[in-house]
Formats: C-alpha cells, sequence, structure tokens
C-alpha cells in the first residue's frame, strides 16, 4: 500500500520551524531586560552607591562645622582616635505611654586617650544626658527625615560642654524604633 498524504501534514511541517524560531525570539527580550537589570544594579552598587556616600559624608562633615578626615569620603574610615561608646540605650519616647520604646547606640570619636578617660569616668552623667534628650522626644519626632542628625549635633554640644574641649564627631550606630 502507498503512503498516504493526510492534507496539511505538508503544512505542519513547514510551520514547525517557524513556531520554534518564533519561541526563541520571545526569550531574548526577557534576557535582554534581566541581563540590563543586573548590569544596572552592579553598576548602582559599585559606582554610583560611593559616589552618593561619599557627597552625603562630606555634607555632614559641613553641617557640623568639622573638616573631612584623612581619607573620608572614599570608602576609607577615617578614624581620628580613639571611640567611647555607649550600647543599648532603651528609652520610651514622649507621649508613647511605655508602648513604644527606641533603642539607640551612641559612639564619640575622640581626639586622643585623654577626652576617652574623661568622658568614661562621666558615663554615667553622659548615659543620663541622652536618655533625657532621647525621651523628650516624640515618635513623630523620631520619625522625621533628619532626625538623626540633630540628635548627633545636640550630643556633640552637650559633649563639648561636659569635657569641656572642641565638639566632637557622634555616631548613632544603632537606632531602632519600635
Amino acid at each position: 500500500m502507498a503512503e498516504e498524504e493526510t492534507p496539511g501534514t505538508e503544512a505542519a511541517a513547514e510551520a514547525a520551524p517557524e513556531k520554534k524560531a518564533k519561541g526563541s525570539n520571545k526569550l531574548v527580550l526577557p534576557l535582554i531586560v534581566a541581563l540590563a537589570t543586573v548590569g544596572g544594579g552592579v553598576v548602582g552598587l559599585k559606582v554610583v552607591g560611593p559616589m552618593f556616600v561619599a557627597k552625603r559624608v562630606a555634607a555632614e562633615h559641613v553641617s557640623e562645622g568639622l573638616e573631612p578626615a584623612e581619607g573620608e569620603g572614599h570608602g576609607e574610615t577615617g578614624a581620628k582616635g580613639p571611640m567611647f561608646k555607649v550600647d543599648n540605650l532603651i528609652v520610651n519616647p514622649a507621649g508613647s505611654q511605655g508602648t513604644r520604646f527606641l533603642m539607640v547606640s551612641v559612639a564619640v570619636e575622640t581626639p586622643d586617650a585623654h577626652t576617652e578617660e574623661q568622658l568614661r569616668r562621666q558615663e554615667p552623667r553622659i548615659r543620663d544626658v541622652i536618655i533625657s534628650m532621647l525621651e523628650r522626644q516624640t515618635m513623630e519626632s523620631l520619625s522625621e527625615i533628619g532626625i538623626r542628625d540633630s540628635i548627633k549635633v545636640r550630643l556633640s554640644d552637650t559633649l563639648a560642654v561636659i569635657t569641656g574641649g572642641p565638639r566632637l564627631r557622634v555616631f548613632l550606630p544603632q537606632f531602632v524604633i519600635q
């Protein structure tokens, strides 16, 4: 018996390569989008991000009236001296009726060991000043943009009075509102 040709078999055979070609074209666009997204993320992380950080660090120094430390703003720490730290202070903000709290740690860059020792001797007083300053803040004020910067400036001014020396750089490595 002879093979019977069914109508459309020939047309189906010719359409099969076209379907494969169209299917591979559908994968190209999502692949390009994915690669562009990953590439943009890498460029942002490695190039653009460090530039923004350097500008922000420089702006903080200007707003605090301090000169940038050598190498600072270029990804280096630029620390000048010993650090005095007050860790894990927990405060109930004003108006929270004890239902909300702020957990904060404060680090102070000192120019020399003498200033660090002076701060250590007065640690209970410094802890009390920090707690008093923070417990007067409301939850709304603690949520404002830039509140950390203003707290750092006020703490720096207060510590300058306590030590009788110049303004010190203050950092808030932990600032958790719950």
